[in-house]
């Protein structure tokens, strides 16, 4: 008997709840959108206008970033070099590199790449190892270097010789794609490794025959 009466109660509050409370709390709803749907459409514009401007921006950078050119992996990750900063010298100096520079078994090649040295020695010179972006006068030095002509190994090159000769022109290649949103860091490391290649070819494969046989 208690158990049905709580039952009559219970299903008595839901119809109540059902079919008087909540149409009345609906319709006052319904009611009270339509006086302020005005300042609820603005505020919902305001809401879509911050969240649409926000991806607007990330989308943005990402872009950029991903659009930003960087030199090649093999030169970024090039280990530091001393800067070597050019010293003029007098021509026919007794301290002239070119006077006191030991004969080359290839000589042609060798003053290939002792000049390409002098023009690498003279931009590291004028160029900062910063994280400044490159200026135009900068870039140009770079591109100058870059596009250096090398010409081709001596016919009668060992396979060492070969190879570096090929690993210095690839360098040289990637120092091509240099841009102006590079920053002088990347662009002095690159020219130091260059140098340092080209010194090494001088070794002991282009020394002259009679050194080379002691």
């Amino acid at each position: 008997m208690r158990i049905d009466f709580h039952i009559s109660a219970l299903w008595s509050w839901l119809n109540f709840l059902a079919f008087t409370v909540l149409p009345i709390a609906f319709r006052e709803l319904l009611h009270w959108l339509y006086e302020w749907q005005i300042l609820l459409t603005g505020v919902l514009a305001l809401i879509a206008a911050r969240i649409w401007g926000r991806s607007v921006v990330r989308a943005a950078r990402i872009a950029a970033r991903a659009k930003q050119p960087t030199l090649s992996e093999p030169v970024r990750k090039s280990p530091a070099v001393p800067k070597v900063v050019p010293v003029p010298l007098a021509a026919g100096s007794a301290a002239d590199p070119r006077q006191r520079r030991a004969p080359s078994r290839y000589p042609e090649l060798a003053d290939r790449l002792f000049t390409l040295r002098e023009q690498i020695r003279a931009t590291l010179g004028r160029l900062p190892c910063t994280d400044e972006v490159l200026s135009p006068e900068r870039l140009a030095d770079c591109r100058r270097i870059a596009d250096y002509q090398l010409g081709k190994p001596p016919a009668d090159a060992s396979k060492l010789l070969a190879h570096r000769f090929d690993v210095l022109r690839s360098e040289l290649s990637a120092l091509a794609a240099v841009r102006d949103t590079d920053t002088c860091r990347n662009a002095w490391e690159a020219l130091a490794r260059i140098n340092v290649d080209a010194r090494d070819l001088l070794g002991p494969e282009t020394a002259p025959a009679k050194t080379a046989a002691k």
